[in-house]
């Protein structure tokens, strides 16, 4: 017969005896028990979502109530009695005598123990909200029970979760949802090079399904071991130590990066007040101008002008990530958001000189927050593109951003069918099914499909997030003097000398270690400790002759696994700028019958198809559109490369020759790019009153090629400029 005291309490319970809390939300429970929320019972028993104890026994309240009752001398709760969590009496209040819970295992909490007023003078619990959203952090015991470090951890208000030797921090990983675990706290038993060996390990078992997991070590003292020897997102937990409300927000923030469904789970709220009215639909069929660089929204205002037609110019954020940012030390989001403002301000400004009416459209954007971005800046329409998802993904989504974009009168355009630039799935095209559901479901104005054509653009901006988070995480721990590929290169000689036979106690391995404990547990803050240089040249001074090869050896390990990182980063970026734009020289087969039956089902709805990949179809193609109701083309790669063509008249020919060398692939490719485009317009934003002559060329290419089919017209009837 077991005994259970109820606790309402949020925080983790410690509780000696056969009834142990493991959990806030999950536990292990032995045979034949059955644990609901928060506990470890024995078999026969059902134990509540607050905490359970044997009678006389004190369970903690680290989080919200005191739970200090003891349970009166003749109540018992027999095996098998069913505990609700929704009765669940106040830690304070004690089980008025007499009170005896029956034998059936059915009987409510409600009808075992009434609610006793509290006796005078003694306060109730106070109750703290439970924050759902919270993340977890898993501790081991022997840090919850040291007191400097759980008060530290305490003014986290997480979700506590203590593992012991019954219950690991693995298995506690294990029961969790994925991602629902900030950190993982556990104490550093050992020190020096042995600590950073021990650590590695540790984290590389904790990260066996979570490799952004938080990893902290407690340690007694800050000289014990120098954080920067560990491995990105692993730190360690010295007393005062005032940092870890900053490493739990760089663990979320880099998640943040990672997981696009983290990050898109739920919008943010929503601005305040009704929806505005969304602002003037189109009229016929208008190009949408892919925008590389600021200076190519003057050649597009000019058409506006010349032709007193709407244009639209369009930039994706994958584009004014790589393209237009400056710096992207606040984030990417951050980033993006200041090109879309500056943007805002140069289309209004060309509007307002020229009497131009060009429009400014966000393309392909797959994150709430940079569609609000986009609205807040001012944007005309923003294209809210979940089609990388499943159709019901894609649709729930396409909603929440909808209610987003409406509330700045922003017209809306979703897409259903990818149209990426690679891989099979280029060539699949839109179902009519798909298209319906995806019509019937959403609440757009414009709807994109795909019906043949192609990218020749990577807009993958999610992944491109990603990766920046890999390389800021390399370099978090590559700064300076790089501990952490000291502290490698230390474990691989360690190894070295093991398998050629030298046992742990020669003195070259106590050199190893010398020099490891030597540099990591000097430091007095991130930027202080002696220098690796200062480190190896003073050992240098005192090593025998024969150890002097020991540690050129570990010199050129440490080297290595900094050029190594060095590598990798360079490889990052090579797939980041993958992405630069080719030239297509082939036209897509559109299929004009998918095309005739998809703007059937839009007929009558108020909304419009929009086709994307305008520059992998031919003219006779585009010219055809308008007749079928389109209401939008979008043009990227092919007018960029028409757009740098016409700019090497304006440039010195040194600088146009090189243009036509750009054989290469990836980073240096883009540099080049971006280097020529800002030598020659470094000045653009002066040529509004007189533009240079290369600018009119390129307005008659747009007139000719792209603007003229999508009124009917055949590239012989257009007026001005060449083929």
């Amino acid at each position: 017969m077991s005994t259970a005291t109820p606790a309402n309490a949020s925080g983790p319970a410690s509780v000696a005896g056969t009834a142990r809390t493991a959990t806030h939300e999950s536990a292990a429970a032995s045979a034949g028990t059955t644990v609901s929320g928060a506990a470890t019972a024995q078999a026969g028993t059902t134990v509540s979502a607050a905490a359970t104890a044997q009678a006389g026994t004190t369970v903690s309240a680290a989080a919200t109530a005191q739970a200090s009752t003891a349970i009166p001398p003749g109540v018992t709760a027999q095996a098998g009695t069913a505990v609700s969590a929704a009765a669940t009496a106040q830690a304070s209040t004690a089980i008025p005598p007499g009170v005896t819970a029956p034998d059936s295992p059915a009987s409510p909490m409600t009808r075992l123990i009434p609610r006793p007023p509290l006796p005078p003078g003694v306060p109730g619990a106070a109750v703290r909200p439970r924050r759902a959203d919270a993340p977890h952090a898993v501790i081991g015991a022997e840090v919850w029970h040291t007191g400097w470090a759980r008060s530290l951890l305490e003014r986290l208000e997480l979700r506590t979760v203590i593992a012991d030797e019954r219950l690991s921090c693995e298995r506690v990983l294990d029961t969790l949802a994925a991602q629902s675990v900030a950190f993982v706290c556990e104490e550093l038993p050992v020190s020096g090079l042995a600590a950073m060996t021990w650590a590695a390990r540790r984290t590389e078992a904790l990260r066996r399904d979570d490799p952004l997991l938080g990893v902290v070590f407690m340690v007694e003292g800050h000289r014990a071991l120098d954080p920067r020897a560990l491995g990105p997102l692993v730190r360690t937990l010295s007393p005062g130590d005032t940092d870890l409300p900053d490493f739990l927000a760089e663990v979320q923030r880099v998640r943040h990066e990672y997981h696009w469904e983290l990050r898109n789970r739920r919008p943010g709220p929503l601005p305040a007040g009704e929806a505005a009215a969304p602002p003037a639909r189109w009229t016929g069929t208008v190009p949408n101008f892919n925008v590389k660089h600021p200076s190519m929204l003057l050649p597009y205002a000019l058409l506006s002008a010349h032709t007193k037609r709407d244009v639209y110019c369009e930039i994706s954020p994958q584009e004014a990530l790589l393209f237009v940012a400056d710096s992207v030390g606040r984030g990417p989001v951050a980033a993006v958001a200041e090109v879309f403002r500056t943007l805002r301000r140069d289309v209004d400004r060309l509007n307002s000189a020229l009497g131009s009416r060009l429009r400014l459209h966000l393309d392909h954007a797959d994150d709430y927050e940079v569609v609000q971005a986009a609205c807040e800046s001012g944007f005309d329409s923003v294209m809210v593109d979940g089609s990388g998802r499943t159709l019901h993904q894609n649709v729930l989504f396409t909603n929440a951003a909808t209610e987003l974009a409406r509330r700045y009168g922003v017209l809306v355009e979703g897409e259903i069918g990818s149209i990426d630039g690679a891989g099979l799935r280029k060539w699949n095209k839109t179902t009519m099914s798909d298209f319906t559901r995806f019509v019937e479901n959403t609440d757009l104005d414009l709807v994109g499909a795909h019906v043949g054509q192609f990218h020749s653009f990577d807009y993958g901006f999610a992944a491109t997030r990603r990766s920046l988070a890999d390389v800021g995480l390399m370099d978090d721990r590559a700064a300076g003097d790089d501990l952490h590929a000291f502290a490698e290169a230390c474990a691989r000689v360690e190894k070295d000398l093991t398998d050629a036979g030298l046992p742990g106690y020669s003195a070259e391995h106590r050199l190893v270690a010398a020099l490891a404990r030597r540099a990591t547990t000097a430091g007095d803050g991130p930027e202080a400790g002696p220098r690796l240089d200062a480190v190896f040249r003073e050992a240098r001074t005192r090593v025998p002759v024969f150890q002097r090869p020991l540690l050129d050896a570990l010199e050129k390990e440490w080297l290595e696994q900094r050029l190594a990182k060095a590598r990798r980063k360079t490889e990052v970026w090579d797939e980041v700028f993958a992405t630069e734009p080719a030239r297509e020289h082939r036209y897509a087969a559109i299929d004009h019958g998918l095309v005739q039956a998809l703007t059937g089902v839009l007929e009558g709805t108020g909304r419009a198809l929009v086709v994307h990949g305008g520059s992998s179809i031919s003219r006779v193609d585009l010219a055809s559109l308008p007749a079928h109701g389109v209401a939008r083309v979008n043009f990227g790669s092919g007018v960029y490369a028409d757009y740098l063509e016409a700019l090497r008249a304006h440039l010195p020919v040194d600088l146009a020759v090189d243009l036509n060398s750009l054989t290469g692939e990836g980073t240096w490719k883009h540099v080049r790019r971006m280097s020529y485009l800002a030598e020659a317009t470094r000045d653009w934003r002066s040529w509004t009153d007189a533009p240079p002559s290369f600018v009119d060329t390129f307005v008659s290419r747009l007139e000719r090629c792209y603007a003229a089919p999508l009124r009917g017209r055949t590239p012989a009837q257009a007026q001005g400029g060449r083929s």
